[in-house]
């Protein structure tokens, strides 16, 4: 499984704090698990998944967005947040997403 970087969810990981090990930790877990996330209902099969920020914990740590292309083998990551500022994607960021499904799926 191969793990793409939007700049969007690279500028998004600096603005929470994001360790380098909790990067890592995030993408392996995607990597290994592509389904791990929830699907997001009308984003088109974009998935949000729960990660570990510091020592937070899943549960109050952040969530990163991203999108699976089976048949690459391709997980695309579009943004993360922390739960703590931010419950859900904003209207903005879901027409991003689905902006750039679209893109991707040309």
């Amino acid at each position: 499984m191969k793990i793409v970087r939007t700049q969007r969810y690279q500028r998004d990981l600096k603005r929470i704090g994001a360790t380098q090990a909790d990067i890592d930790r995030l993408e392996l877990m995607v990597a290994s698990n592509p389904t791990v996330g929830d699907v997001i209902p009308g984003l088109g099969g974009i998935r949000k998944v729960r990660f570990r920020l510091g020592n937070k914990g899943k549960r109050g740590g952040g969530r990163a967005i991203y999108f699976l292309m089976v048949t690459d083998e391709l997980a695309v990551m579009l943004f993360a947040y922390e739960k703590a500022s931010q419950t859900d994607l904003t209207e903005d960021q879901r027409r991003m997403a689905l902006a750039l499904l679209q893109e991707l799926k040309r």
